[in-house]
């Protein structure tokens, strides 16, 4: 029933678009219409463009989003353990996330030049932070009565951590890696659009340049259904993963 839902709500948005033009007629400089879009879309599969540049963005992301959640992974696991290394690193944990991200860019391609270097960083930043404090959190969480049990059974420190802590943090963990996602798509595209030379936000830049209606709509599509899809992976490995959490039972009952 939800998927007939959705499906029945994309039509009646595309349209109002298709109507919302027509009524109104606006130029199709400024807005084309969903079939134009369309077209466009299907040429730059044709071509390749799509694909060759979407790989770049991709490829950008994943090494970003990986090297990103390991090292927060990390800090939030020692910040878990140890007061004191988190009083030490949490100033500057702090500060670079307080920052915008997007003001650091232009440090970032005079230190590293346009390309890849400039890229990574940003998504690695963007990625750290939500990774760090739901590990803190999700470690910081387990019951004492699975701490005291694990004391009587005479569970060795190894043992605590992989039968214990982390099983019962990873739902923490993966609510953090599902916000990692979506913030190193954005910084992939937006460090593309600032300074880029290949990717789905040069595409963007370029279109925007040319004031190519078609080829901006057409990108946009392109980023939208990319990130959807890198999120839905983490959704996807979040159920396999948590399979015996009352959230994915709760959502199984209620949705069989």
């Amino acid at each position: 029933m939800i998927p007939l839902l959705s499906v029945g709500f994309l039509f009646l948005f595309l349209g109002f678009w298709q109507g919302y033009i027509v009524v109104r007629e606006v130029p199709a400089f400024i807005l084309p219409t969903p079939g134009a879009v369309g077209q466009k879309f299907w040429e730059m599969l044709k071509t390749g463009t799509l694909l060759r540049e979407g790989w770049v963005t991709l490829y950008t992301i994943l090494i970003g989003f990986f090297t990103g959640s390991a090292l927060g992974f990390v800090a939030g696991y020692f910040s878990s353990r140890s007061r004191t290394f988190e009083e030490i690193i949490s100033p500057y944990v702090m500060l670079i996330q307080a920052t915008p991200k997007v003001s650091l860019i232009p440090l970032f391609v005079i230190w590293f030049g346009l390309g890849m270097p400039s890229k990574l960083l940003l998504i690695v930043l963007s990625a750290f932070f939500p990774v760090m404090v739901n590990t803190i959190l999700g470690l910081r969480s387990v019951p004492d009565d699975y701490e005291n049990l694990m004391t009587v059974l005479g569970a060795s420190e190894r043992q605590r951590v992989w039968k214990m802590e982390i099983p019962l943090a990873t739902p923490m963990i993966m609510a953090g890696l599902k916000i990692a996602m979506v913030q190193s798509v954005i910084g992939a595209i937006v460090s593309e659009w600032m300074a880029g030379d290949r990717g789905l936000g040069y595409l963007l830049v370029y279109g925007s340049s040319l004031y190519d209606a078609n080829l901006l709509m057409a990108s946009i599509f392109a980023t939208t259904f990319l990130g959807l899809g890198l999120y839905w992976s983490i959704e996807f490995l979040e159920k396999k993963l948590l399979f015996w959490h009352e959230s994915r039972v709760a959502f199984t009952e209620g949705t069989g």
